[in-house]
């Protein structure tokens, strides 16, 4: 297919220049691009929507509810009631964003389900002209699973990463306004996040195409079975052997995230728990300014685990992408045609 031959050409040339997550990001794209040229408005609005959302929700996260700790705290020890009552109107606030932001997210999530509708009617169609030559057993996997996968996966990606991004940021900047020398601290500690990520992107890919693979044959000899076609059961054994290996793997992978990610959550936040003690002994840092920042610190660090978490999932989604990426291809090729 010439369209897949030119966006692979454009992607390896991509690759040459670029981190892996990059590589992915931009996969992760074209499939939104080709998206929401099969369902109306799918990016157009369903994307400016989310990313208005999630600031709302990053904002509150990230600035209203630390400032509403700081501001009870200092209003407890200095017997002010104005101040508490502006902490408690703060998270009051926090709530009705969530509240309403949860309700608003529906215009983006009801194009999800006729997105998978329309790209697997797309795909049945190019069957039906004769333009796809894979292999059956292949062919039925891709349209009965990756498409699903593949749109659930893009979904997933950012609605993780948009609000975590957002609250990291949010959170970092209300650090930096209670005290420079523990935001310096906090944003130092936040990079390595993209590091584990990046590692785990290279690693990632070749098990869950793997796993993809196998799932999608799995489903093929598991329907020749259940017709009367023992033929098979061999090939399914050993399918499904080699689906569990991958999957075996791609969980250990995450193990190791997880696990180098927790670690830097919770020794940066001590690190900055012992600064900020020895700046609120020195009259530097009041001690309600101290809980906001112990709190935003924690809200940095948790966001940006999961923010960076979103691109392992980008890179999760991308593997399958690829075993579809000439149909998505096509899908721009015939509506620019």
């Amino acid at each position: 297919m010439l369209a897949w031959r030119r966006l692979k050409s454009e992607l390896v040339w991509f690759k040459r220049i670029s981190f892996k997550l990059h590589l992915d990001f931009s996969i992760v794209v074209h499939t939104v691009i080709a998206l929401n040229k099969i369902v109306p408005n799918f990016a157009k609005l369903g994307i400016p929507v989310i990313v208005a959302i999630y600031l709302a929700r990053g904002f509150a996260n990230g600035v209203f509810i630390s400032h509403s700790i700081a501001y009870v705290v200092n209003g407890f020890k200095e017997n002010n009631e104005g101040y508490v009552k502006a902490g408690l109107e703060l998270l009051l606030e926090s709530a009705l964003v969530f509240i309403t932001t949860e309700i608003a997210q529906m215009v983006f999530f009801k194009k999800l389900s006729r997105a998978i509708v329309s790209l697997k009617q797309y795909l049945i169609r190019l069957i039906r002209s004769g333009k796809l030559g894979d292999d059956p057993e292949d062919l039925v996997g891709k349209i009965s699973n990756d498409v699903d996968f593949i749109v659930w996966n893009t979904n997933a990606f950012l609605t993780t990463l948009l609000p975590n991004l957002f609250t990291a940021i949010m959170a970092l900047s209300t650090v930096l306004g209670f005290d420079k020398v523990l935001g310096a601290t906090v944003a130092l500690s936040l990079i390595p996040y993209l590091l584990y990520s990046e590692v785990y992107s290279r690693r990632i890919e070749g098990y869950r195409v793997q796993e993809r693979k196998m799932y999608a044959k799995s489903i093929t000899y598991i329907r020749n079975i259940v017709y009367g076609d023992r033929s098979n059961v061999q090939d399914l054994d050993e399918t499904l052997s080699a689906w569990e290996h991958a999957v075996n793997k791609i969980m250990w992978i995450d193990r190791y995230y997880f696990a180098l990610g927790f670690a830097t959550w919770f020794l940066s936040v001590a690190g900055v728990a012992v600064i900020g003690i020895s700046r609120a002994y020195n009259k530097v840092l009041d001690v309600g300014a101290l809980a906001g920042t112990l709190y935003a610190a924690m809200t940095a660090h948790a966001a940006m685990l999961n923010a960076t978490w979103a691109l392992c999932i980008q890179s999760q989604t991308s593997a399958t992408i690829k075993r579809i990426l000439g149909y998505i291809a096509l899908i721009s090729e015939e509506k620019v045609s």
